[in-house]
Order: structure tokens, then C-alpha cells, then sequence
């Protein structure tokens, strides 16, 4: 039964029409399966990672200017898996108050009640379907990575070739994968204060072949300008405290608690060292969102940023997941230019 359980598709007419014992049967096979394999982060020889980088690529080279339809940046996972492949601990971020999928994966009535729910839902059985389980298991939800092909889309509309762009807050290395694969940055500045995630991403740009130079700092944005002339900044920073990316003493949530704090001490200053380090002209796009812990956090970004200098150029739409009901789930993508 095994080879169905990890390549095939069981539907859900077939599960309601299974005796007990074959359920039972079922699900221990794959609860015991998986466990035995261990976690299933995104693993990746060199050569595959190669191998998804020239993919990327291609698609790009093939598809950038259908990724932006006038206001709207498409969504798409190409280079998706690579990125995830070098940042292994992201599995164990919190958000918010709600359980981690690798607390999932280690709860055995957790993960169980997550591959039932898999099998019900008909879909295939496989690496990729019980990451998603473990991610939409109810209660749970894992950190997000800006999509690579959106990055580069952006990085081509606002960059001319050889452009320097600094990455206020890196992440899980979507935006310099994007940069990697754009064929128009020529340098990408990082700031990332998190070490797991500092090194993912050093890895990252010393494993895959690039002609970018690379200048990546373990340091918060709100300590940092770059010391020269940048042509774009361009990041998603973190939503306040909703991803916990790490107990470090350096993370902006732990060094300031409070919404007030958080605006004054770390956005502020990163939104001010954007003006001081971008040419003139130069443009500021930043995708951030209001979340639970910090209503205002839209209009707080606008504020501040116009207060500093900038001016409100555009909003654009970033596609998120797709939604039951059809259509997708957007996020703002603040446009703003220095004077």
C-alpha cells in the first residue's frame, strides 16, 4: 500500500467507502512513514538547486513583464522551494500565538488528526501534501517568503541594469533570489539580524551562480545605511510582532514592545535611513499590512513616510493564496519616491 500512500491520490468517495481497520490501516502507515523520514523540509542536492535556479531563470527571462498586470503583482512559485530549501528553522517560527507546524509534526495527535484531514480533502500524499498539512492543520500557521518571481518583477519595473538595492529586511531570501534572477540588480545590500537566517542566506548566495555583488549585515535596518548612493529600497520588514522569527536580542518585536515603540524606534529609523542612502528619485517600495497586533500599521507606514520626505507615488496589489470562494487574497505594496 505504501507506494499509494506517497505517490498516489486517494479520493474522498474512497475513504468514506474504507472499513475501519483499512482507515486505521491507512493512517498508521503514513503517520509511521513520515516519521521515519523525519520532518520534510525542502531538501535539495547542489545539483537540484542548480537545476531550480536555471528553471527560474528561464521562466523569468521568458515571463517578467507578464508578472505585473497594471497594478496588480501576479503570483506565481517558481523558486519557491529553493528559497525554503536554505532556511530549515523558518518551520519552527511562531505566529502570533498559534502553533508552529513542527509542533504539529511532534505532537503525534496533532500530526495524526493532519494526514486525516489530507486524506479526506483527496489529494495526493506525498512530501509537498503533508507540508501543507502540517501548515493548515487548524490553529497552526508557518511564516510566509516573498515569492521570487515577484521580486524580480519588481526589481525590473523600478531598476535600471547594474542597479544597487538594499533589502531592509531580508528574510527568507525570496528578494535575493529575485535580485539573483532579474538580470538587472547588480548589487543587493541585506540587513538581517537573525544568525539561522543570516547564514541561510550567505549560503544562498554563495551556493548558487550569480554575477551580483552581494553585501548582506547582521544588524537590524533601524541601525544601518548603506554607504552608498542606492537606487532601491525595497523590502516586506516584519508586521510588528506577528512572526517571532527568533528570541536573538537584535529582533525589532523584542527590542521594542509596544506599537509606538516599534513605529518610533525601528520603522521610522529604517524609513529614514531610506531617504538618506536613495538617490534622488529613487523609489521606497515597501509591502506591509495591518495584522492584530497592529491596526494601523498601513496608514502608520504612509504617515511616517510622507512625514520624512517621501512622497505616495502608488499602491500596488501583491497576490497572496488563492482564496475558497475564488480570487486571491491581496496585500499593499507601498510605492514612495524621494524628492
Amino acid at each position: 500500500m505504501l507506494p499509494l500512500l506517497v505517490d498516489g491520490r486517494i479520493s474522498r468517495h474512497q475513504w468514506d467507502g474504507m472499513p475501519e481497520y483499512a482507515m486505521e490501516e491507512l493512517r498508521n502507515s503514513i503517520f509511521t512513514h513520515y516519521r521515519q523520514a523525519g520532518f520534510p523540509y525542502y531538501k535539495m542536492s547542489l545539483n537540484e538547486k542548480l537545476e531550480n535556479f536555471n528553471k527560474l531563470k528561464l521562466f523569468l527571462t521568458k515571463k517578467i513583464d507578464s508578472i505585473i498586470t497594471g497594478n496588480t503583482i501576479g503570483m506565481t512559485m517558481h523558486g519557491l522551494a529553493l528559497a525554503w530549501s536554505y532556511f530549515p528553522h523558518s518551520w519552527e517560527v511562531r505566529c502570533g500565538k498559534m502553533r508552529t507546524p513542527m509542533e504539529v509534526y511532534l505532537n503525534d495527535e496533532l500530526f495524526m488528526q493532519a494526514i486525516v484531514r489530507r486524506i479526506k480533502r483527496g489529494t495526493y500524499i506525498s512530501m509537498s501534501g503533508i507540508r501543507k498539512a502540517l501548515r493548515s492543520h487548524t490553529g497552526t500557521q508557518g511564516v510566509s517568503n516573498f515569492r521570487p518571481t515577484a521580486a524580480a518583477a519588481i526589481y525590473k519595473k523600478f531598476c535600471e541594469p547594474n542597479s544597487v538595492v538594499w533589502d531592509m529586511s531580508c528574510g527568507y531570501g525570496g528578494r535575493l533570489l529575485g535580485a539573483m534572477a532579474s538580470g538587472v540588480v547588480g548589487k543587493y545590500i541585506g540587513t538581517e539580524p537573525c544568525r539561522k537566517t543570516f547564514d541561510g542566506l550567505i549560503g544562498m548566495g554563495k551556493e548558487l551562480p550569480h554575477d551580483l555583488r552581494c553585501d548582506i549585515n547582521m544588524v537590524g535596518s533601524e541601525n544601518f545605511i548603506p554607504k552608498e548612493v542606492v537606487d532601491l529600497c525595497f523590502t516586506s520588514p516584519p508586521y510588528f510582532d506577528t512572526e517571532k522569527y527568533s528570541d536573538e536580542n537584535t529582533q525589532s518585536y523584542m527590542k521594542y514592545s509596544s506599537n509606538e515603540e516599534w513605529n518610533n524606534n525601528f520603522l521610522g529609523e529604517t524609513i529614514k535611513s531610506c531617504m538618506k542612502c536613495l538617490k534622488p528619485k529613487g523609489f521606497m517600495v515597501v509591502n506591509i499590512a495591518n495584522v492584530k497586533t497592529h491596526k494601523t500599521l498601513e496608514s502608520d507606514f504612509l504617515r511616517m513616510s510622507i512625514d520624512i520626505g517621501f512622497k505616495h507615488i502608488n499602491t500596488m496589489r501583491l497576490s497572496l493564496s488563492s482564496i475558497s470562494s475564488g480570487g486571491y487574497k491581496y496585500e499593499p505594496v507601498f510605492v514612495m519616491q524621494k524628492p
